[in-house]
C-alpha cells in the first residue's frame, strides 16, 4: 500500500505529529522572518541617512579644497559662483551652498556667495561660533513647508599649520528623494513577504513530510502487517538518526521473528512425523498399549496448542517492546525540542536588543549576499529603455486599457497630435505616467465629464533633438491656489480617507525628470486641472 494513499485525511492530519510540529516551526519560522524583513528596511533608512549625509560633507570638502588651492582670498566670487551652481540646485539633493569669508581675527564672518537666491539666505553672528569646529558638523533640520534635511557647516581651513580658518561652508541636502527610495525599498518588501512566507511553509511541510511523517507512517504500516502476522515484513527506512535506528531495530526483530517461526514450522512438522511413525507403531503393538497411545497424541496436540500460543506471546511481547523503544527514542528529543521552545519564550524580561540578534545570528549568514546586492539594487536608478514611440499609436493602446473604466464613469477623450509626433521614451513608464494622470482625472470627476489629451513642438526644441510639449486637461473640480504647489510632495493628496495614496503626481514627476522634462500644473478651482509637461522626441530620418 503507497503512503500517499493514506495522507488525505484533514482531521487526522490535524491530530498528527506533522501537524503540530508545522505549526509550531511555521510560527517560529515566520516570525524570523518578518523580524528580518524589519531590520533590513530600519538598517536600509539609517544606510540612506548616512550616505546622504556623507555627500553633503563631500560637496563641502569640494567646495573647500577649490577656494584653498584657486582663491583663499575670495578675489574672484564669480569662479567660486560658477562651482557652487556646478555642485547645488533647487533639482538636485544638494540644494544650496553658502560660502562666508572671515573678517579680521574675530569671530565675524561675511557671505560670500550661495547657490541660491543671496537675498534670502539666513545668516547672522551666531554662524561664526561654528568656525571653531575641528570638522564637519552635520545635523537634520526641519525645511518648510514639509521635509528634512542635512545642514552642514564645514571651516575653510589651509594647509598652514596654527592658522585659525579663513571662512565657513554651510550646505543643505534635501532627503526627499531618499525617502522617496526608503518607500520603495519599503513596498517592494512588504510585497515580497507573503511570498516568502508562502515559500517557506511549503518547504518546512516537505521538510517535516519526509523527515518525520513518512518514516513513521512506514513503520505504523509494518507493526500492522506484523500483527496480521507477515513475518517477513521490513521498514524501508535507511537513515543514521534516532528514527533510522528504530527501523533497523524494527528490522532486526522482524528477522529474528521470522527465524523463529521457521524454526517452529519445523519443529512441528517434526512433531507430527515423529506421530505418524508412534502412530504406525502402536497399532502394531499390543492392545493394551493403546490407552498410552492416545494419552500420547493428546499431550502431542497439547504439545503444539502451547508451542503455537507461545509464538504469540512472543509477537505480541517483541510488539510492546518496540513500542516502548519507539515512544522513548522520539518522545525523548521532541519533550526536549518543546521545553527548550518554552523556556525561551518564557523569557519575557529578555532585552528586544538581544532576541533581536539571536533572530539575525540564525539566519543572516545565508542571506548577506542576498541582502547586499538588494541593497545596492535599491540605491541604484531603473536604467531606462528608451526606443521611438509614435504617440498616436501609444494612446491608441492606452485606449484599450481605460475605454471600460471611461465608459461606466461617463467621462469621453478627445486627442489632438500631430502624425509625426514621436516619442524617446521608455514605453513602460510612459503608460505607468498616463495611466496615473488619468486616475486622477477620473477622481476629479465623479459625476463624468471630458479628458483632453493634446501634443504640440516646445519651445525646448533643439537641432540636436527635438521636445514635445503633451498637454492632459480635464473638466474636474481644480485644485485650489494655496495647494498647488504642494500637490507633487510625496504622500501629499486632497483625496478623502482611503481615496489616494498621495504618490501619483509624485512618480509622475519622476517618470518626466528621468526622461530629462519638466512637469507643472494649471489649474482653477471649479473649472478643471491641466497637467503640462515636456518629453523627448525622436529626430528626423
Amino acid at each position: 500500500m503507497s503512503l500517499w494513499h493514506v495522507r488525505i485525511r484533514p482531521l487526522a492530519w490535524l491530530r498528527s505529529l506533522h501537524a503540530k510540529l508545522f505549526v509550531l516551526l511555521g510560527l517560529v519560522t515566520s516570525l524570523l522572518t518578518v523580524a528580518v524583513a524589519y531590520s533590513i528596511t530600519r538598517n536600509s533608512r539609517r544606510e540612506l541617512e548616512s550616505y546622504s549625509r556623507k555627500l553633503v560633507i563631500e560637496a563641502c570638502g569640494t567646495v573647500e579644497t577649490d577656494i584653498i588651492e584657486r582663491d583663499p582670498g575670495f578675489k574672484d566670487p564669480d569662479k567660486l559662483d560658477q562651482l557652487l551652481v556646478s555642485i547645488a540646485g533647487p533639482d538636485r539633493s544638494i540644494f544650496q551652498i553658502d560660502v562666508f569669508k572671515r573678517m579680521g581675527r574675530g569671530s565675524e564672518v561675511e557671505l560670500v556667495r550661495s547657490s541660491g537666491d543671496e537675498s534670502i539666505v539666513e545668516w547672522g553672528p551666531e554662524i561664526g561660533s561654528y568656525l571653531s569646529l575641528p570638522g564637519p558638523q552635520a545635523e537634520l533640520v526641519d525645511l518648510e513647508p514639509a521635509g528634512r534635511a542635512w545642514k552642514v557647516y564645514l571651516p575653510i581651513r589651509t594647509h598652514k599649520p596654527g592658522q585659525p580658518p579663513i571662512g565657513l561652508i554651510r550646505a543643505y541636502c534635501d532627503l526627499e528623494r531618499w525617502e522617496i527610495v526608503w518607500d520603495n525599498n519599503l513596498k517592494r518588501t512588504y510585497r515580497t513577504l507573503p511570498g516568502v512566507l508562502l515559500g517557506e511553509f511549503i518547504l518546512l511541510w516537505l521538510i517535516l513530510r519526509i523527515l518525520i511523517s513518512d518514516p513513521i507512517e512506514a513503520m505504523v504500516i509494518a507493526m500492522q502487517q506484523l500483527e496480521r502476522g507477515e513475518v517477513a515484513v521490513q521498514v524501508p527506512v535507511r537513515r543514521s538518526d534516532e528514527l533510522g535506528l528504530i527501523a533497523a531495530r524494527f528490522n532486526g526483530m522482524a528477522v529474528e521473528l521470522q527465524r523463529a517461526g521457521e524454526e517452529r514450522e519445523t519443529l512441528i512438522h517434526e512433531i507430527r512425523g515423529l506421530n505418524a511413525n508412534l502412530q504406525d507403531r502402536i497399532d502394531a503393538a499390543l492392545s493394551e498399549l493403546q490407552a498410552k497411545n492416545h494419552e500420547l497424541a493428546a499431550l502431542v496436540e497439547r504439545n503444539a496448542l502451547l508451542r503455537e500460543e507461545l509464538g504469540t506471546q512472543e509477537r505480541l511481547a517483541v510488539a510492546g517492546q518496540l513500542t516502548a523503544t519507539f515512544a522513548h527514542e522520539v518522545g525523548t528529543p521532541l519533550n526536549l525540542m518543546t521545553g527548550h521552545l518554552q523556556l525561551l519564550d518564557a523569557q519575557k524580561d529578555l532585552p528586544d536588543r538581544t532576541r533581536e540578534r539571536l533572530h539575525v545570528i540564525q539566519a543572516q549568514i545565508q542571506r548577506v549576499g542576498d541582502i547586499v546586492r538588494r541593497l545596492l539594487d535599491l540605491t541604484r536608478r531603473p536604467q531606462l529603455h528608451r526606443q521611438p514611440q509614435a504617440f498616436v499609436d501609444l494612446l491608441t493602446d492606452l485606449e484599450q486599457l481605460w475605454t471600460p473604466t471611461l465608459t461606466a464613469h461617463g467621462v469621453t477623450v478627445e486627442s489632438e497630435a500631430p502624425p509625426d509626433c514621436s516619442l524617446n521614451v521608455d514605453r513602460k513608464q510612459m503608460e505607468q505616467l498616463f495611466l496615473n494622470l488619468m486616475n486622477n482625472a477620473l477622481d476629479a470627476m465623479p459625476s463624468g465629464g471630458k479628458v483632453g489629451i493634446t501634443a504640440k513642438p516646445s519651445v525646448d526644441s533643439t537641432p540636436d533633438g527635438p521636445w514635445w510639449e503633451l498637454r492632459f486637461q480635464d473638466s474636474g473640480q481644480g485644485i485650489s491656489s494655496d495647494l498647488l504647489g504642494q500637490v507633487f510632495r510625496p504622500m501629499f493628496t486632497t483625496k478623502p480617507e482611503g481615496k489616494g495614496t498621495g504618490l501619483g503626481l509624485s512618480i509622475c514627476r519622476e517618470i518626466v525628470r528621468v526622461h530629462g522634462g519638466e512637469i507643472r500644473i494649471e489649474s482653477i478651482e471649479g473649472q478643471g486641472t491641466c497637467v503640462v509637461f515636456t518629453l523627448p522626441g525622436v529626430l528626423p530620418t
